[in-house]
């Protein structure tokens, strides 16, 4: 028997003794820590909606539906638990099969560790690619010590190529290190079980190699693209405009243009006209002699706008006259030469 093989049978040993812990005599507890993150996000989705910062905002929402889903999952694995521990209590697994699910570890995984001090059972992915995308390899760590209502696992990234559009994900199904499971979920829920530690980490590392478009909390289209700063989509340059305000990036649905100038421009530094609402940029606008609001050429009367420009001619005659004037001016009256008799009578 070599190091490794003692080792294996000791935490075998080690993982036997915290199966055989009857749930029905642990404290219940509630999943405190996902509670309190979630009322802290809910007062950073308000902070962002005050200050409307649309990418913010949409980053919080996306942690939002995490923990929720994560608080809601907890809750009901907690309830089975309790059901379980109610109803009838299951024999652990036996201990030659822990002990030969750990040592056929190797066999399957370049690096395997143990670490009993802390009741810690770790392995390492291969380097992982998903649609020509390399995300690096995985550090998958089971804790059988966990304080949870059943066995506890996360997964880090150990050469980690974060998504251009959020740091924060390494890989498109796992967050804050809880990989979402999806369809593996009763498989991995069965081998912990079960004592099948070989299948539960092969599960795991299957599924980080599986790519699901519907359910990834960042889609591998935005991984490698520049985020929009209004709406925070990831796009690709092709498909970014900067803003000829403030030259920063933004998808053509988060950009116009001037109907003046046409110059592209974020909706920060689009202003609309004041009558029609046609949106301009500032150099493109003018602003009333007498109401002093902005307005486009179009909206304006000897620079006045139309409402201004009618009540003043209402007050000031002069106005009115050049008003008569610029008419004239511009619309001469053609009246034709009366004839005279003499022209008119044949000799």
């Amino acid at each position: 028997m070599n190091d490794f093989q003692r080792l294996a049978l000791r935490a075998a040993i080690s993982i036997r003794e915290a199966m055989l812990v009857d749930p029905s005599n642990q404290e219940l507890d509630l999943p405190d820590k996902d509670w309190n993150r979630l009322q802290r996000l809910l007062r950073q989705k308000q902070l962002a909606q005050d200050h409307e910062w649309r990418m913010a905002e949409r980053i919080i929402n996306t942690r939002l539906i995490f923990t929720m889903e994560r608080l809601a999952t907890d809750l009901r694995q907690r309830t089975r638990d309790l059901e379980q521990s109610v109803k009838s209590r299951f024999p652990p697994p036996d201990l030659r099969l822990l002990y030969e699910e750990l040592i056929a570890l190797p066999n399957e995984f370049s690096e395997v560790s143990i670490d009993l001090r802390h009741g810690i059972l770790r392995v390492v992915t291969d380097e992982i690619t998903l649609e020509d995308i390399t995300l690096g390899r995985f550090d998958i760590v089971y804790n059988w010590t966990s304080e949870g209502p059943g066995p506890s696992y996360d997964i880090h990234a150990l050469d980690p190529a974060p998504s251009n559009a959020n740091s924060d994900f390494v890989h498109p199904h796992i967050s804050d290190g809880i990989l979402c499971e999806g369809e593996a979920k009763s498989g991995i829920e069965a081998a912990l079980a079960q004592g099948r530690f070989c299948d539960f980490f092969l599960i795991v590392a299957s599924t980080l190699n599986t790519y699901n478009d519907d359910s990834a909390y960042v889609t591998l289209k935005e991984w490698y693209g520049t985020p929009c700063l209004d709406c925070g989509t990831s796009c690709s340059d092709d498909d970014l405009t900067l803003c000829s305000g403030c030259e920063d990036p933004f998808c053509h649905q988060c950009c116009d243009s001037c109907r003046n100038c046409h110059d592209s421009l974020c909706s920060s530094c689009l202003q609309s006209c004041e009558e029609c609402s046609a949106p301009h940029c500032g150099d493109c606008l003018n602003t009333c002699s007498e109401c002093n609001h902005d307005f486009c050429s179009n909206c304006l009367t000897d620079g006045y706008c139309e409402a201004c420009y009618e009540t003043l001619s209402e007050t000031d005659p002069e106005l009115e006259e050049e008003e008569d004037n610029h008419y004239e001016t511009t619309h001469p009256q053609q009246i034709p030469t009366p004839s005279t008799p003499a022209e008119t009578t044949s000799p």
